[in-house]
């Protein structure tokens, strides 16, 4: 999640403004699973006459309310303000524009899926027909599993492994508890880079 929000508000004056003699920007914001919630408080002083040498303080409290993507990492997001701009509408009107940053990563989506040993004739087939068999997955306690009347017994489980930031071929083969050479045969690769996704088979010992 990486995106600017612009906020505009008008705010009346019950005199008129013939000058902003200072303005202030501050935020005052709370985050939950799924909302950004806050204030912008926007506060300074004023002349309501070219002649008039007094100034007077205004204060406007704006709420604004962001909805959060689903996918992100709550303790990655981050917020600031981009940009603070103003203009005097019609004497009477102050009008100020707020763009807010808001960035946050996201979750690595990491799939499991079963699939019929002798269908895995190749590891592209199988990585560009997972969008394919989404439509056929079934979420149950966490795993997905693939539902059909073709599906019978001795499945192998294909699991999707997200390669992570640090991650090696020696890592991730330990972490499995699978053969290194084994894992580079069934991918067909030599090295691994962050995002790359990985096939590991999990076959049950009887």
């Amino acid at each position: 999640m990486n995106i600017s929000i612009p906020f505009i508000k008008k705010i009346p004056f019950k005199t008129k403004i013939a000058e902003i003699c200072s303005i202030a920007l501050e935020k005052d914001i709370s985050i939950n699973e799924s909302e950004l919630l806050g204030d912008f408080i926007v506060s300074g002083e004023y002349k309501n006459l070219d002649i008039n040498v007094d100034t007077y303080p205004f204060e406007h409290v704006i709420p604004f309310k962001v909805d959060l993507d689903k996918d992100i990492i709550i303790d990655t997001l981050s917020y600031d303000i981009e940009d603070f701009s103003y203009e005097i509408e019609n004497d009477e009107v102050l009008c100020v524009s707020i763009i807010l940053h808001v960035n946050a990563e996201k979750k690595l989506i990491d799939e499991s899926i079963f699939i019929k040993d002798d269908t895995i004739t190749d590891r592209l087939e199988i990585l560009e027909n997972i969008d394919e068999t989404k439509d056929e997955i079934t979420e149950t306690n966490n795993v997905n599993i693939i539902s059909g009347s073709n599906l019978k017994e001795d499945y192998i489980t294909y699991h999707i492994h997200v390669v992570k930031l640090n991650e090696t071929i020696e890592t991730i083969s330990k972490d499995y508890k699978i053969d290194k050479d084994k894992l580079l045969e069934l991918n067909d690769i030599n090295s691994v880079e962050i995002g790359d996704k990985i096939i590991i088979p999990d076959i049950d010992e009887e």
